[in-house]
């Protein structure tokens, strides 16, 4: 899609409630146009625009960023030891990365939240130096920490998941002791704890559960231009790009939208108790 498409697609949704934008991906900024992207979408006085990112070419756009209509980043920061982040990523860019996190803060990105995804004996030992690290940022409104635990995607990541896997309840368990105060993102059910230094931790659990879709109320959209209903699923997409390039007026992307939402059913759905079935019959 181009930015000027992003913009017409988001532009007819928003007429629908949608106010809130996230660009992720992949690496949206990969993308050579991603000013021109950011700068159209500003131009719809959304509530929000975002993005997820791994910091790439932040240092020098954040403030341009900024003044164009992005709101605020997530930026994944998996270790705070060079050797470990080369090992994680593949990359040798944690002096980049945590450049890319202070410009953001400068720029007003602002909370930046910062992804880390805990793995057993790689990064499980540095919880509470990334906690003080999202401190010297300032934590609060400045930055925000997510701890989010490994999940196993099919059988063929068994074994790396069984190598690495960190169940995160004892992490909770350890943030609840320690807070202040305490929330539930309401869509997620996701719990967040608020330390004395300042600095909000979030658990970002696996979703498999009908909790998750019960509070859904998000549309994604493929970088090719197709409404995706469910996260977990590839195989009721509507396309709407195909026909907007035809010549489709706004009033039948409309339509598409709306089929796209009509479609919509659980992926997870919760389990009734035979007894509550015996009732029904």
């Amino acid at each position: 899609m181009t930015s000027l498409e992003i913009k017409r697609i988001v532009q007819i949704l928003s007429k629908f409630g949608v106010n809130f934008v996230k660009l992720t991906g992949g690496e949206p900024m990969l993308r050579s146009d991603i000013l021109d992207v950011v700068r159209n979408l500003g131009e719809l006085q959304l509530k929000e625009i975002s993005m997820t990112t791994n910091g790439t070419k932040l240092s020098q756009l954040a403030a341009q960023l900024k003044n164009y209509g992005l709101d605020r980043v997530n930026i994944s920061l998996h270790s705070l030891k060079e050797s470990r982040f080369q090992i994680i990523t593949g990359t040798k860019r944690l002096t980049e990365t945590m450049q890319a996190i202070k410009s953001c803060v400068e720029a007003e990105l602002t909370p930046v939240k910062l992804n880390v995804v805990v793995m057993k004996g790689m990064n499980d030992d540095e919880v509470d130096d990334i906690i003080e690290y999202v401190s010297s940022l300032g934590g609060g409104d400045s930055a925000i920490l997510q701890f989010i635990e490994l999940v196993l995607e099919g059988e063929a990541n068994r074994e790396f998941y069984n190598k690495y896997h960190v169940n995160l309840d004892s992490i909770e368990k350890k943030m609840r002791s320690l807070s202040t105060k305490e929330k539930v993102r309401e869509m997620h059910f996701r719990h967040k704890y608020l330390l004395s230094n300042g600095v909000w931790v979030e658990l970002v659990k696996p979703m498999h559960n009908s909790e998750f879709c019960m509070g859904n109320n998000r549309i994604r959209i493929t970088y090719d231009g197709q409404f995706k209903p469910c996260l977990l699923r590839n195989d009721n997409h509507i396309n709407f790009l195909s026909p907007a390039r035809k010549g489709a007026s706004d009033e039948k992307l409309a339509e598409l939208f709306k089929l796209a939402v009509q479609i919509r059913e659980p992926f997870f759905k919760p389990s009734i108790p035979a007894t509550q079935i015996n009732k029904l019959d």
